[in-house]
């Protein structure tokens, strides 16, 4: 049976919240500070109002909330539980007969807690911001395409990858262009140098002084056409009604994908990027769950009573986590493992290792 200590756990309850606030701000700024950055670009030298770039920070936050709310779950049990432990506290609660088993009420409340608001950043948060912010950035690039371009690299667009050594209001230099238009499947354009210009649903790209590789438009067809030119002009056409772009499985709530997986077996498609977005949304906040009690039971041991021992220990769980979550997509995306299995495995190795460790301090 469970023995309730109103006053000990009003005490550690407020240090365990004063630790996730503290941790959750730290892990906002630092997860926010490189969007920043971007953003502050698109202010300076494409001319984007504040209050765009506002909302884009808004709308991207639950995907950042997802991985912000378990860290700081970990985090605020694991230092609270450090310092108890540092300053004899829970020595002295031993003595007077109450043991490690006696918080498991209280942190059972938290973790449900962290659960609840992970739950609430992956099944809602997610798919509203993330649809929002495609739909506000492709409104943007319908306006102002050089928005969504960043020099010497490779960018995707609708249909278009797009690579050009300088980008500068409008103007592009070394120019790269790989197109699957119907009409001409991998067209491929190489440009010295052009220009960016807009129309109502339509971006048109002036290129000059360069040549067109179009492949054949038959397997079978060995001729390949190729052309030079001086002036060219490619146009991107920009579909009028937003809704017709494909949805990305992220922006759909878990029932609408189980649904989608569904439908998908019965069409006999490959429903895998479903249902790794299906498990990834119900698994993380199980992570959270996790950590609570693994950041306690991890402070209570003696070897980790060192607050800054603490910091590095739950920096290197939180590592190792997100290590075999990547791995696991990866094996399920190779079909080397069933998806559905993919996000538990970090789930089922460190709730074993929770349980294990919990079972042998409250037996000491």
């Amino acid at each position: 049976m469970f023995t309730y200590y109103p006053t000990i756990f009003r005490h550690l309850l407020k240090e365990i919240f004063t630790y996730f606030i503290f941790t959750f701000i730290i892990f906002v700024f630092l997860f926010q500070i490189g969007k920043v950055f971007e953003l502050t670009r698109l202010i300076v030298i494409h001319h984007i109002s504040f209050s765009t770039i506002v909302k884009l920070l808004i709308y991207t936050l639950p995907f950042f909330l997802s991985y912000i709310i378990p860290v700081s779950a970990l985090f605020s049990t694991l230092l609270t539980f450090c310092r108890f432990t540092q300053d004899k506290e829970f020595m002295a609660l031993k003595a007077s007969g109450i043991s490690s088993k006696a918080f498991l009420p209280l942190l059972t409340g938290f973790a449900f807690f962290c659960l609840i608001l992970t739950a609430l950043a992956t099944t809602l948060g997610i798919p509203w911001g993330s649809g929002v912010a495609r739909n506000l950035t492709f409104s943007l690039t319908s306006q102002k395409a050089e928005v969504a371009l960043k020099p010497g690299v490779f960018n995707s667009l609708p249909g278009v990858v797009l690579y050009a050594e300088k980008i500068e209001n409008g103007h592009l230099q070394n120019i790269f262009l790989y197109s699957e238009k119907k009409a001409y499947p991998g067209e491929t354009i190489i440009a010295q140098k052009g220009n960016i210009l807009h129309q109502k649903n339509k971006v048109i790209f002036q290129f000059q002084n360069g040549c067109i590789c179009r492949a054949p438009k038959r397997e079978k067809d060995l001729v390949t056409g190729f052309l030079t030119y001086q002036n060219y002009n490619y146009i991107l056409e920009i579909p009028s009604h937003l809704g017709k772009r494909k949805k990305h499985p992220k922006e759909y709530p878990p029932w609408e994908l189980w649904k989608k997986i569904k439908t998908y077996k019965k069409e006999k498609k490959d429903s895998t990027s479903l249902i790794l977005a299906f498990h990834k949304k119900i698994s993380v906040p199980v992570g959270a769950f996790i950590f609570v009690f693994l950041g306690a039971v991890l402070g209570l041991r003696e070897e980790t009573k060192k607050s800054l021992g603490g910091i590095s220990l739950g920096l290197i769980l939180f590592t190792l986590y997100q290590a075999l979550f990547i791995a696991g997509k990866n094996l399920a995306k190779a079909h080397v493992i069933p998806a559905h299995l993919s996000f538990w495995l970090p789930n089922l190795i460190f709730g074993g290792i929770t349980i294990y460790l919990w079972c042998r301090k409250i037996n000491d």
